[in-house]
């Protein structure tokens, strides 16, 4: 119990301060006059050189993700959708140990407390996918 209320209040600290990460898109980092034509001094004879401007747009790699927040809740969004991976792959093995046991009572224990465990553990992970949906909207309410 103590540990499932550090997690909650760990999940309630990190979504709480949404720190704004700024990133400047569409920053031109040069520009050069088009008009007037550059002469360079070389040993060369080439002819002057009319310059183009120089212009750099920095995307941001994580679409959607603007604060530490978005990018807590991308993690916690990851992590859950695995973990249904896993929750479908643990069923596939309890239902396997079913087949396995053929009607011996202590394999039979075994897959029943298998899939009574998945079972938990996936109406754990349904449970905090539900409340991080919670506190997401809560605070996306409250910033708004």
């Amino acid at each position: 119990m103590k540990k499932i209320l550090i997690v909650l209040a760990i999940i309630s600290i990190m979504s709480g301060y949404g720190v704004q990460l700024y990133a400047q898109q569409g920053s031109v980092i040069q520009t050069l006059d088009t008009n007037k034509p550059l002469t360079t001094q070389t040993k060369d004879t080439n002819p002057s050189v009319q310059t183009q401007s120089i212009k750099a747009e920095f995307q941001n790699p994580l679409s959607g993700v603007n604060s530490l927040s978005d990018l807590f809740y991308k993690i916690v969004d990851f992590i859950i959708g695995l973990s249904y991976v896993v929750i479908a792959a643990f069923y596939l093995i309890a239902g396997f140990k079913f087949v396995k046991a053929q009607g011996n009572p202590e394999e039979l224990s075994s897959a029943k407390r298998a899939f009574l465990n998945t079972t938990i553990g996936a109406i754990i992970i349904i449970g905090i996918n539900v409340i991080t949906q919670v506190i997401q909207s809560t605070i996306k309410s409250l910033q708004n």
